[in-house]
């Protein structure tokens, strides 16, 4: 018996000491890290405040009294060197005080990834973020119900995030109220990009909750069916590609288990070079491709926002202008930077550009070893096991990992969570792991299907 197959007592232990605390809290901090305009426009930013206040608290406090050292000494050092260069460059930042502020925010959000990672298990998070996720969608859905049917236009955030009496621009509005008329839909995320990463995460959560038993089978499939009616609605571009790169991967995972070295490599091959000729198609025909999909050849301005930072890339190559992740308003190079159709923009809508551009190449090196590092360890947890448990941390990650082409969300709030949470938990003790199975994933979820297809021709008889 190797450390894989070792049982485990329990995979949740509802009795454990501080199990309901740890849990609201986790509950809690997901959902205003995921869904943090909705936070503010309810509460405003003192209430957002305060609320970040209490999660930061409670959360760091029950991590540092459960054995940090253990989390501690499996953070791979490429995540130890970025934040350390994060606050370094304080040093020769454009906007010192911002940059301390925002250091210490990073640290601040890697500690609260740090307490999921030490005080709960894979199947454990997996309820947490599929309850969340369940939680913001449904929200969502009714919410722009109201404002499409009762009503009739868009809904203004209870506290502004715009001066005077009425938004200047549509963009403003907490919802626009297009539930009903094609147009895209924000959800009380406020923002339809950010409404389709939440619905991808639904896909990929609720179709392992299905798999796993995670939850009761008209729950897990209702959940999957609202997050793709989201994904729809929300209309984004970058997260049609992101589920692409996901599904070859769920794919591939599923179909190297148990396969020797020689075969496992071959389909990594076609794999790749399946994506290259993917990626260079897109980029020669972008045109046609962002016509057909019903966007502009420059994925809605974003080529010019690119252009914009490279601009300030090559100003200062090497060490970057300083962090400072969101771009705060007023602060220069980023005051008035990028404005379109009367909104300033506050990122590059492009993690790794973002990156380069506040930390240097150095930083963006760094942050790539971090995602390599990661993605290697996470893939090799979901092939080499036989629970389809282990295939959500990879799937995410690599729904992330694309997104990020698009958006420079991975840097901040529950992008960062993720990436930290993802890149540390697979680093733990095979111990920790549920034990595996006598037969490959792809033969016990089959074999799934095939008795329910069975019994559903029975009852018919």
């Amino acid at each position: 018996m190797n450390a894989l197959t070792q049982p485990i007592r329990e995979v949740i232990n509802p009795r454990e000491k501080g199990y309901r605390a740890k849990t609201w809290i986790a509950y809690l901090a997901v959902f205003t890290l995921m869904a943090g305009d909705t936070v503010r426009y309810s509460v405003g930013w003192y209430g957002w405040g305060a609320v970040l206040a209490i999660i930061g608290i409670s959360s760091i406090t029950m991590f540092f009294r459960n054995q940090p050292g253990l989390t501690l000494r499996i953070v791979p050092w490429p995540l130890y060197a970025l934040l350390a260069w994060m606050a370094a460059s304080t040093i020769w930042s454009n906007y010192v005080g911002w940059t301390a502020l925002a250091s210490v925010a990073q640290i601040l959000t890697t500690l609260f990834a740090l307490f999921l990672v030490s005080r709960f298990s894979w199947r454990h998070l997996l309820r947490v973020f599929a309850n969340v996720v369940r939680l913001i969608l449904g929200a969502s859905l009714v919410f722009e119900f109201i404002a499409a049917a009762i009503v009739r236009g868009p809904i203004a955030p209870i506290f502004k995030n715009y001066s005077g009496n009425r938004p200047p621009a549509p963009a403003y509005y907490w919802t626009q109220g297009h539930l009903f008329d094609g147009a895209r839909i924000q959800g009380i995320v406020g923002n339809s990009n950010l409404l389709g990463f939440t619905a991808m995460l639904g896909l990929i959560l609720f179709a392992v909750e299905f798999a796993i038993t995670g939850t009761r089978r008209w729950i897990s499939v209702l959940s999957f069916a609202a997050s793709a009616l989201c994904i729809y609605l929300a209309k984004s571009a970058g997260i049609g590609f992101a589920l692409i790169a996901i599904a070859v991967a769920a794919v591939v995972s599923i179909a190297v288990e148990g396969k020797t070295t020689e075969v496992r490599h071959r389909y990594y091959r076609f794999a790749w070079l399946g994506a290259a000729l993917l990626g260079g198609v897109t980029l020669l025909f972008r045109a046609q491709v962002f016509e057909f999909i019903g966007k502009s050849p420059d994925m809605t301005g974003r080529s010019g926002i690119w252009k914009i930072v490279l601009k300030l890339i090559w100003q200062r190559p090497i060490a970057g202008w300083g962090w400072i992740s969101n771009w705060v308003p007023g602060v220069k190079p980023y005051a008035g930077l990028v404005v379109i159709d009367r909104v300033p923009y506050y990122q590059a809508h492009n993690a790794y550009l973002d990156t380069w551009m506040q930390l240097g190449i150095v930083g963006l090196l760094l942050l790539l070893s971090l995602i390599v590092f990661s993605f290697v360890r996470a893939w090799r947890l979901a092939v080499r096991h036989t629970s389809a448990l282990y295939l959500w941390p990879v799937l995410v990650f690599v729904g992330l990992l694309v997104w990020s082409a698009t958006e420079s969300r991975m840097l901040i709030e529950i992008g960062w969570v993720l990436l930290v949470l993802i890149s540390v938990k697979v680093h733990e003790p095979d111990e920790l792991l549920e034990p595996i199975g006598e037969s490959p994933k792809r033969a016990r979820l089959l074999g799934r299907g095939l008795r329910q297809s069975q019994s559903r021709q029975h009852k018919d008889r």
